[in-house]
């Protein structure tokens, strides 16, 4: 027979390789990796995270100044800063993968629930998720299907990511206010969603910009 680890000739049924002395009676076992139910986010979860976060600061605060000032605090406020997190927790923590795959998604779902329970809780109707509700629910899955498809098959790289993102926030934002409207009011009057969607589309310009900067600089190297 030959030795696995050094190809010398050896006797039949050794237990040592005489050339090399590796055991060649028990082969060794592949170690058996331990079950972990929460994991450290990875440094690239972490950027998108913090970039995220950032980028969905300033509306959020935005929108409770308008509030604050404009509107005398009727709260408002709170159906577009909680919409803005559960956007958070929807598009940011499965990207940190820190828990497994089933549970990330229950707690998305928990975490839109939630916010359906709210607004009922804060109207005490229904009748508004079919208006405002359900196409917004769409409209974020179709959002989430196209990036995993895009991200998954490798056309979405880098900072072209988050540009995509900061689109698709910017009009989620605008569909809020159009259906919420159309629901109070019977018109669409687009006046708040305006100011933070120029925000985001500000926020497309740079990302492109930092992304084509980074481009020419690998070309130079």
């Amino acid at each position: 027979m030959q030795c696995p680890n050094c190809n010398s000739i050896i006797p039949d049924n050794s237990n040592f390789c005489g050339a090399c002395g590796a055991n060649l009676a028990s082969p060794p076992q592949p170690a058996n990796k331990k079950f972990t139910f929460f994991k450290g986010p990875t440094d690239g979860g972490k950027g998108y995270a913090a970039v995220m976060t950032a980028l969905m600061v300033f509306p959020a605060t935005l929108c409770i100044a308008l509030d604050l000032v404009f509107h005398k605090n009727d709260g408002w406020c709170t159906y577009v800063v909680g919409a803005l997190i559960v956007a958070w927790i929807v598009s940011v923590f499965p990207a940190l993968r820190v828990t497994p795959a089933p549970v990330t998604a229950l707690i998305c779902l928990f975490s839109v629930l939630s916010y359906v329970a709210y607004i009922i809780g804060k109207t005490g109707q229904i009748y508004w998720f079919y208006k405002v509700g359900l196409p917004l629910f769409i409209l974020a899955a179709i959002f989430i299907s196209v990036d995993a498809a895009l991200i998954g098959a490798g056309k979405l790289k880098g900072l072209h990511t988050l540009s995509l993102v900061s689109v698709e926030i910017a009009v989620y934002l605008v569909a809020i206010e159009a259906t919420v409207d159309m629901l109070l009011f019977n018109m669409v009057t687009i006046r708040w969603s305006a100011i933070v969607a120029c925000f985001f589309i500000s926020a497309v310009a740079l990302f492109e910009a930092f992304q084509y900067v980074i481009k020419l600089m690998k070309k130079n190297k």
